[in-house]
């Protein structure tokens, strides 16, 4: 009787480590063929921080001045101006003007435009989003009339260059000085469009709704520069990689790793933003300047979105 119960002894623990180990090997296995974490796109994190969208209640004779919350101005601006985009009929008060700013480079790359023109780096002063509605309709400006705005400038003497580009030329995301040659432009000349500089920012004078950038254009040379990812994350595309041009209140996003041109000698500070499949933000800020040969390589350090959206507002 206790041989049987020894020998049925053993045999249960024989079962119970084999249980047991093959548990534990399995558990090895899982966990060495979990993939690791991966970069997802961050449209989210542009969509929950871009600029407030600002509204204005227009129901006065007209004369009225509008000013924003980072101090665009825009005045004398009555009904008259202003046509339905449908059937080009006039309009009665009241209607609505919105406002978006991005001025500062941590707003205009949470607007995610492009800082290009005809495959021209520019020199910026801000962006403008200004459009009009008379209830739910779509509002245009009519033929040889004009909308007066005042942009602060962000530069301390207000540079004399620059130039009224709209946005965008047609079936391509591309500004242009010529607001006939974008997609919603109604007329086939543009006698209203005027710029120049007015104390400490600049008057201008649009001929469309939609958005307006304040640029120019300037002669460089280029250097190929080539960045890649350190590390073993996958979907390294799914990083938003920017490099911004500190003297010229610009920046281009790089669209892919790899060999890319910049003008040569400018100074850079070059950042990137990225998110894996668990939400964990990540992001690289480091200056260079530009030249030919340069490599960047960049390792993503894991951040939180305040601590992002803090460096955006340094750069």
């Amino acid at each position: 009787m206790k041989a049987f119960e020894k020998t049925h002894l053993f045999g249960f623990v024989a079962i119970i480590t084999i249980i047991f180990f093959s548990s534990c090997s399995k558990e090895r296995q899982e966990k060495t063929t979990t993939p690791p974490a991966s970069y997802v796109s961050c449209n989210d994190f542009y969509t929950n921080n871009a600029p407030q969208v600002q509204s204005f209640t227009i129901d006065s004779l007209g004369g009225d001045t509008i000013k924003g919350m980072n101090g665009t101005k825009i005045w004398g601006i009555p009904k008259t101006i202003f046509m339905y985009a449908s059937n080009h009929q006039d309009i009665i008060y009241p209607y609505t003007l919105y406002l978006i700013e991005a001025y500062s480079m941590k707003n205009m790359i949470l607007e995610r435009l492009p800082n290009i023109a005809q495959n021209k780096i520019l020199q910026s002063a801000g962006e403008l989003f200004v459009t009009a509605y008379k209830d739910t309709n779509t509002l245009v400006l009519k033929q040889n009339c004009g909308l007066h705005l005042w942009s602060p400038s962000t530069t301390t003497t207000p540079d004399a260059s620059m130039k009224v580009y709209y946005g965008f030329t047609k079936n391509v995301n591309d500004w242009n000085t010529d607001a006939t040659q974008t997609s919603d432009y109604l007329f086939s000349s543009d006698t209203v469009t005027k710029i120049s500089v007015n104390g400490n920012g600049y008057s201008t004078k649009i001929s469309k709704l939609g958005w307006v950038s304040l640029n120019h254009t300037f002669n460089y040379s280029t250097s190929s520069v080539t960045f890649s990812v350190n590390g073993t994350m996958a979907n390294t595309n799914n990083i938003d990689l920017y490099v911004i041009l500190k003297n010229r209140h610009s920046f281009v996003k790089v669209t892919s790793t790899g060999t890319n041109n910049f003008p040569t000698g400018e100074p850079v500070t070059v950042f990137a933003i990225a998110k894996d499949t668990n939400g964990q933000m990540y992001y690289y800020e480091q200056d260079y300047t530009i030249s030919n040969g340069l490599q960047v390589a960049l390792t993503m350090t894991a951040s939180t979105e305040a601590q992002i959206l803090s460096l955006l507002g340094t750069l």
